[in-house]
């Protein structure tokens, strides 16, 4: 039986984060133990609860706590969130609305949000899950806004042409999603080519919506994307502004990840133009450092959000201080995420922000120099924010044999726990991808995860071939 409580299991997990192993796989019988493990007849004592949590589920992370963790893009949680989340659980509020002190907090942190960003005071915000919701839901307003509500009564069908979305080749996935789940299809969201940066290109654009109303479809969206989650590029909003204007189309920014790449000094004058987004996608639980789940999505026009959702019954029509937040999204019911950000927000402040987000940037312009430095490795990509994209690609390995190596080696690197990254394509190429969105991460932890690379490369070139590993 343990002698520590939950906060004490939790304290001594993060405490260890540093020298323990990024990740360690999971075991084959643990694997099936957990999942098979029946529901029990009669109820287990909690000591008992916390002992198997402490045996089976803490050993095993997915690592994002880690400073040489930088795959996808998922930040560790600051401590002070992972204290909210247990607070607001046990709170245990439903935030769709009404008169409690969680509606107060979410309306604060929204308009803290509204600030660090630039974006209208007067625009609506709602917390959701994550970037994947919070692009539906903008895309939804604009669907709505956009054909002036005649989906909400007749569906797709009352539509009187093929409404078409654009992207780049580097949108995001969710974006995707969104289009097919609100009936536009993917097949109508238009993949943008992208200059030499992988910034969307805005000649290609205007040459795509030109061609598009020539064959008599009905272009309504550019999705742009501050902060790509291949290389942290961000698109020349200012310019896709201008067209969305032109055009007369909604104009909606992915900033899920890059976002408040914002109040970095050496990123922000590429934000020129995202206060002109009619809807902004953000994702504080990625670089605000706050614990999953919370994203967020703003709406340049708060009465269509509001207009795009709202269902009022009988039921809710007192305690209407507010219009709900239940009004303006998916969600009724709605968890408490403000708390994390209420409190994370301001225990680091925006200074504090800007300082963290700088360093993640100027950590990745380290990466860069000693990967170029490396006789082993070639910089692929360095965007503006806090992703690398490289290659291990040592003397004398044939290029056809780049990519089986560096998806090997990447595996490899994984599953002995030194470091975690993942791979990516960029130009039909398999490239070692490496994002910095942790406060704890160190020039040290970088120099480290290169030497595990460079040392975990020539261990997967002898398995593959033993006299070309000892050139």
């Amino acid at each position: 039986m343990i002698d520590l409580s939950p906060v004490d299991l939790l304290a001594e997990q993060l405490a260890g984060v540093t020298t323990a192993p990024v990740r360690r796989p999971v075991p084959a019988d643990l694997r099936q133990a957990l999942l098979h493990r029946p529901l029990p007849e009669t109820a287990t004592a909690p000591d008992t609860l916390l002992d198997t949590l402490e045996r089976d589920l803490l050993p095993y992370p997915m690592g994002n706590a880690s400073p040489r963790f930088f795959a996808w893009v998922n930040s560790p949680p600051a401590p002070l969130g992972v204290l909210a989340d247990f607070i607001a659980a046990g709170h245990n509020a439903s935030s769709a609305g009404g008169d409690h002190s969680a509606i107060y907090m979410e309306h604060a942190v929204l308009n803290w949000l509204k600030t660090l960003l630039g974006y209208p005071a007067e625009s609506a915000g709602l917390l959701v899950s994550g970037g994947s919701v919070a692009s539906i839901v903008g895309l939804a307003v604009m669907r709505h806004a956009m054909t002036g509500g005649a989906v909400r009564a007749g569906g797709m069908a009352a539509l009187p042409g093929v409404p078409v979305v654009y992207t780049s080749t580097q949108g995001h996935s969710c974006l995707q999603k969104a289009v097919e789940l609100l009936g536009i299809g993917h097949d109508y969201l238009r993949r943008v080519p992208v200059d030499d940066a992988y910034r969307l290109d805005v000649a290609a654009l205007r040459a795509q919506i030109a061609a598009d109303r020539a064959a008599g479809l009905w272009p309504l969206c550019v999705a742009a994307t501050a902060g790509t989650v291949n290389t942290g590029a961000i698109d020349p909003l200012e310019e896709i502004a201008a067209v969305c204007a032109a055009e007369k189309l909604w104009f909606h920014v992915d900033g899920a990840y890059g976002g408040v790449g914002i109040l970095a000094p050496s990123a922000r004058p590429l934000y020129a133009g995202l206060a002109r987004a009619d809807s902004l996608a953000i994702d504080p639980h990625k670089w605000l450092y706050v614990p999953v789940e919370c994203g967020c999505i703003f709406v340049r026009d708060a009465a269509a959000m509001r207009a795009t959702f709202s269902v009022l019954p009988p039921y809710l029509r007192d305690d209407r201080g507010l219009p709900w937040f239940a009004e303006f999204g998916l969600q009724q019911t709605r968890g408490f995420k403000a708390l994390k950000l209420w409190l994370t927000m301001q225990a680091v402040g925006a200074a504090g922000y800007a300082d963290l987000i700088q360093r993640d940037i100027d950590l990745a312009r380290y990466l860069q120099q000693q990967v170029q430095a490396h006789p082993d490795f070639e910089l692929v990509a360095a965007g503006p924010l806090s992703i690398t994209c490289f290659r291990y690609a040592p003397p004398g390995v044939p290029p056809a044999a780049l990519d089986a190596l560096n998806q090997a080696l990447a595996l490899r690197v994984q599953q002995e726990g030194e470091a975690f990254l993942t791979t990516t394509m960029l130009h039909e190429r398999t490239v070692l991808r490496a994002c910095i969105v942790n406060f704890r991460t160190t020039p040290a932890d970088l120099d480290r995860t290169l030497a595990a690379l460079a040392a975990a490369g020539q261990r997967v070139l002898a398995a593959q071939s033993p006299d070309q590993a000892s050139r």
